[in-house]
């Protein structure tokens, strides 16, 4: 059955705050398990709560607007989905989340909705071809989903507004993303999950688990103040058969990065034809970084395993940065068929290493190594193995590879120097 928002009294003027009208919608529409359909026009509203068995359509033209009123919101998020099995969002309209009113002029903030559209405990979700626009927070959350399909979406955040994750995944398995363009102020796509007790028991008395696994993400475009692909900060379990495919990056301050701070275990994360371009307006940049490190200065030692790149190109002027932990290293990392090109090397004469999160200190304890004066860096690391990989430096700048407390086969790396008709 269709049903048209309009006809419970929504206005698409734009300005006339629609929540109840809407809100009603959603509720008859989830009784009836069909679909609501937002026809051309802009809808004003605060805080909505979506439920299962229903289908959004966002006709073209039309645009869902969330209202710039914090009294507006109910709950913290303008669209809230719990345990909304089988929900479809599609269509050519957008989500506008009026992100621009909850900053000010130097993109800081008090309160703003957090986060925006978040889909929880849910099976079978699928969201098509809608674009969403000026997020004030994550923009798209998954958590504790089962069978996620995003596909044509466009997302779309002012570069320099804060902690606007295009498409956050957490503690969920079987999600697929593709045909995405997806350009934010922080994360693009970022997999991760919780610090809590390995099983837990939600509100309807279910059991869930922490194991985040089988997300595969291909034919995308990112442009990503922060990490364009990033695994963590949130690690404290497993997390497993991860793939990216046919990704265009640029923009970006790290194009691939994966924290490990919990304690948790990354393993089987397959990054296959990426096309990397590093550069923001921040002073470090990395094609690709990979570090453990601990939440607390005692917090348990995290494990980084089988991960693999293949035919990919990233072209950058930072550090391609790999290190375990001196208290537990990382193992099986493989390159085939890819190559790096240096640009002039950026100054990391004063670089600090990044942790990925603000609130997490550095510790003696572990290892710090972005000063290396090198284009390629390999601490704690075993078995770490090359095959048809470039090196390629375009200045007068020798590329260079620097090992510490590594095991790793370089003979299949070929460093060249494009001015220069010798390595010494």
């Amino acid at each position: 059955m269709i049903f048209n928002v309009s006809d419970f009294g929504a206005i698409p003027d734009g300005k006339t705050l629609s929540t109840k009208a809407i809100q009603d919608a959603i509720n008859f529409t989830i009784s009836k398990k069909g679909t609501l359909v937002f026809p051309k026009g802009t809808y004003y509203s605060g805080a909505l709560t979506l439920g299962p068995n229903i289908t959004i359509v966002l006709e073209e033209g039309c645009v869902l607007m969330a209202s710039s009123n914090l009294e507006d919101y109910k709950h913290n998020e303008f669209i809230l989905a719990p345990y909304a099995d089988n929900l479809t969002i599609k269509g050519k309209g957008t989500i506008n989340g009026n992100g621009r009113s909850f900053f000010d002029d130097k993109w800081q903030f008090t309160e703003r909705p957090q986060p925006w559209i978040d889909i929880k405990d849910a099976k079978n979700v699928r969201i098509e071809d809608i674009t969403l626009i000026n997020s004030p927070s994550h923009t798209l959350n998954l958590s504790y989903c089962n069978g996620v399909k995003v596909k044509g979406l466009t997302i779309k955040n002012h570069p320099q507004s804060p902690n606007t994750d295009g498409i956050d995944i957490r503690n969920s398995s079987n999600v697929r993303i593709s045909d995405c363009d997806i350009r934010t102020g922080d994360d693009a796509i970022c997999v991760k999950n919780d610090r809590k007790p390995e099983k837990w028991i939600n509100s309807k008395g279910e059991a869930r688990s922490k194991i985040t696994e089988n997300i595969h993400v291909s034919k995308c475009y990112i442009e990503s103040d922060d990490s364009a692909l990033k695994l963590g900060t949130g690690s404290g379990y497993l997390t497993r058969n991860i793939s990216f495919d046919h990704i265009q990056i640029k923009k970006t301050r790290y194009a691939i990065a994966l924290f490990m701070m919990d304690g948790g275990r990354y393993e089987e994360i397959t990054f296959s034809n990426i096309n990397a371009t590093t550069g923001s307006r921040h002073k470090q940049e990395y094609p690709i970084f990979i570090d453990v490190h601990t939440r607390t200065e005692n917090g348990n030692v995290g494990d980084i395993s089988k991960i693999y790149f293949r035919d990919s190109e990233f072209n950058t002027s930072g550090i391609t940065y790999i290190s375990g932990h001196p208290l537990q290293g990382i193992d099986s990392i493989s390159f085939k068929n890819v190559s790096f090109n240096y640009k002039q090397r950026l100054d990391n004469s004063d670089w600090v290493k990044p942790k990925g999160n603000k609130t997490i200190q550095r510790w003696e304890t572990a290892g710090d190594y972005v000063q290396t004066k090198a284009d390629m860096l390999i601490a704690h690391a075993d078995a770490v193995t090359f095959e048809n990989v470039v090196l390629k430096q375009d200045s007068m700048v020798k590329s260079n590879f620097e090992l510490i407390k590594a095991k790793v086969d370089t003979t299949q790396i070929k460093i060249e120097n494009t001015k220069q008709k010798a390595f010494n």
